[in-house]
């Protein structure tokens, strides 16, 4: 599964481009899992499936994230349903791909359609329309009324322009990566053979576990950090950490849902961190 890993970098810098913070934890999880339940989802996230399907709507309706309803059997054979999330690489792929050339080519054809055309003199800087420099032309060279300079041709770029310019150059590294994933032969999977998927790749961690020799040093770091983590867990949390909205700092316990909205990557983070602490300890 060599396409595994361009895949998973292409859709974090997709994500991150072009989505909330939420968004970017939400698939960052979804990747590592391959494929997830909504119960697995909701304890890592710390909030209600109602509401993760919520943050989710933007990224389904854009086919980034499927989602597939289950019908399961509980131990006393009652069913019950479960939603499940997984990510369809080789549609998201083409996704991207189809999105990536609408964005370039509307940029293209706008840049080709605002260019502000034009002379100025070389002398004195005055700028003339095409059309006014037809009225000041002398032996077929046109001539500024001012100081008689020759005129030469100008093309401006616009500020619009020039954002657009920047724009192109900031998802550049998206590009090079659809480029780069061309080369993988990437198969369509559904829920089924992700789940098998799944299987392998966990067989594969737990062989490659079994086979780690600890060192006497290596243990005694896992043991320091078992003591930590220990402390850690006891040690009472303070509802009034501070994290950051929009470079401003603000307690925890007076953020809002709008503050969330404008919060960046990381300062999103920063309080899904603080929020994950403190309900693991309530």
């Amino acid at each position: 599964m060599e396409y595994l890993d361009p895949m998973k970098n292409l859709i974090k810098k997709v994500v991150k481009k072009f989505y909330e913070p939420h968004h970017i934890v939400l698939v960052n999880i979804i990747l590592e899992n391959i494929l997830i339940y909504d119960s697995e989802l909701q304890k890592k996230m710390k909030i209600s499936t109602k509401e993760i399907n919520r943050l989710l709507v933007s990224l389904k309706e854009d086919k980034i994230i499927k989602l597939e309803s289950k019908v399961e059997n509980q131990e006393d054979n009652r069913q019950y349903l479960r939603t499940v999330y997984y990510i369809n690489f080789v549609e998201v792929r083409d996704i991207i791909k189809y999105k990536i050339y609408q964005i370039t080519k509307k940029i293209e054809e706008d840049m080709k359609n605002s260019m502000k055309e034009g002379y100025v003199c070389k002398n004195c800087d005055k700028h003339f329309s095409a059309l006014d420099a037809q009225c000041f032309m002398s032996n077929y060279i046109f001539k500024c009324d001012e100081c008689g300079g020759d005129l030469i041709e100008l093309q401006l770029m616009s500020y619009e322009d020039s954002l657009n310019v920047k724009f192109m150059s900031s998802i550049q590294d998206i590009i090079e990566l659809l480029k780069d994933i061309d080369k993988y032969e990437i198969p369509s999977m559904d829920f089924f053979q992700l789940s098998e998927f799944k299987k392998e790749i966990s067989k594969k961690d737990i062989k490659v576990e079994s086979f780690k020799i600890i060192n006497e040093d290596e243990f005694k770091i896992k043991e320091t950090n078992e003591e930590k983590q220990i402390i850690h867990d006891n040690h009472e949390i303070d509802i009034d950490d501070v994290v950051y909205v929009n470079g401003k700092p603000k307690a925890y316990k007076d953020i809002t849902d709008e503050d969330k909205e404008i919060m960046n990557e990381e300062e999103y983070e920063k309080y899904f961190e603080v929020f994950s602490k403190y309900l693991d300890n309530k």
